[in-house]
């Protein structure tokens, strides 16, 4: 689940469809309700810091509990990946309906996460993006939205890469 690589992991579609599931995820909830303080500072501070305890928690009971799952994290939808986004929206619903945060500051963390995914490169589910930021890791989990368009885009690379390895070079005169 390490990775210390800042190499970008997503290409420019994968880029371009964070960037705008990003703009979306914060723009029309803030549009369609408003947003305060609260939601502000839940999403920028508390959501953050929510998902990468919750991510070493969950990372953590998995390598010790069903060390193989891990291996298989890079699926659409991986055991801890299910685990920690369920845990996540199920929280993040709970502060909302119990305190003044609202339901805006889950999607403008969510929203402000795709974008630093977009930024960094970074080809996980986005729950991780702010607590790969904050611990320097590229731990990485499947997602479903992300991950087949990234598994789509690196296939034509690939296939564009290896279609060129065998190929001639092209002589200048017609030769």
């Amino acid at each position: 689940m390490y990775q210390s690589s800042p190499r970008r992991e997503i290409g420019p579609i994968g880029t371009v469809s964070r960037v705008i599931g990003g703009l979306v995820a914060i723009g029309l909830p803030i549009v369609l309700s408003g947003i305060g303080w609260w939601d502000v500072g839940a999403a920028l501070i508390v959501f953050p810091a929510m998902a990468t305890a919750l991510a070493t928690l969950v990372t953590a009971a998995y390598e010790h509990y069903s060390p193989g799952s891990l291996m298989k994290r890079h699926v659409v939808c991986s055991g801890p990946g299910c685990v920690l986004t369920i845990t996540i929206v199920a929280i993040a619903f709970t502060l909302s309906a119990l305190t003044p945060i609202s339901d805006v500051a889950f999607w403008v963390w969510l929203g402000a996460s795709m974008l630093l995914a977009a930024v960094r490169g970074y080809g996980g589910c986005e729950v991780l993006a702010f607590p790969n930021a904050i611990t320097g890791r590229r731990d990485r989990i499947g997602c479903i939205l992300y991950t087949p368009i990234d598994v789509a885009e690196a296939r034509h690379r690939a296939g564009r890469t290896d279609a060129s390895v065998g190929a001639a070079p092209h002589s200048v005169g017609g030769r």
